[in-house]
C-alpha cells in the first residue's frame, strides 16, 4: 500500500513539474514584452530569453548602435545593414539571408529566419526561442566589430 501511495505521489509530482515547464516559456514571453537586449557584430546567433508561439506578432526595433562586417575596409552602419553599393563590394559568400545587405539584423525563430533591420515586425510560425544576428554567417565574424540594441516586444 505504502508503495502504491508513493508511486501515486511522485506521479502527481512529476506531472505537475511538466505543467510548470510547460507554463515557463509564455511566462517569458509575458516578462520579455519590452526586453533590451544587446547583440554584437562578432558573435553568431545570439538567444534574447524570448519565447514566442505561433502567431505570435513580433516587434523587434534596432534602438542605438552600430556595426560593421569588415571593420579594415568597411564603415560602421545602422541594423539595415550596407547600402546596395557597398554591399556589392563585400565577398557574397557569407551572407547567411543572400537577399539582404551584409549588416542587416536578422531574426530566427527555429528554423525560420525573418529580417528584421531598424524596423522589423513579423507573426512567427514556429514556437521557439527567439535569436537575433547581424547577416554575416559565423566563419566570416572575425574581421566584424560593433554592437546594437534591439527592443524586443511580443504581442497575440
Amino acid at each position: 500500500m505504502r508503495s502504491k501511495l508513493a508511486a501515486l505521489i511522485l506521479t502527481a509530482v512529476t506531472a505537475g513539474a511538466c505543467v510548470a515547464a510547460t507554463a515557463s516559456p509564455a511566462a517569458a514571453t509575458t516578462s520579455a514584452y519590452g526586453k533590451s537586449k544587446w547583440i554584437s557584430a562578432t558573435k553568431g546567433w545570439q538567444h534574447t530569453g524570448v519565447y514566442v508561439e505561433p502567431g505570435d506578432l513580433v516587434r523587434i526595433r534596432a534602438t542605438d548602435g552600430r556595426w560593421t562586417v569588415d571593420h579594415r575596409k568597411f564603415p560602421y552602419v545602422s541594423a539595415n545593414g550596407y547600402h546596395r553599393y557597398t554591399d556589392r563590394k563585400i565577398y557574397q559568400g557569407c551572407k547567411i539571408l543572400r537577399g539582404l545587405p551584409y549588416g542587416t539584423l536578422i531574426a530566427r525563430v527555429n528554423g525560420d529566419h525573418y529580417r528584421v533591420g531598424t524596423r522589423g515586425v513579423f507573426r512567427a510560425r514556429q514556437a521557439g526561442f527567439l535569436q537575433l544576428r547581424v547577416n554575416d554567417a559565423d566563419g566570416c565574424l572575425k574581421d566584424n566589430d560593433g554592437t546594437v540594441i534591439a527592443k524586443i516586444r511580443v504581442s497575440n
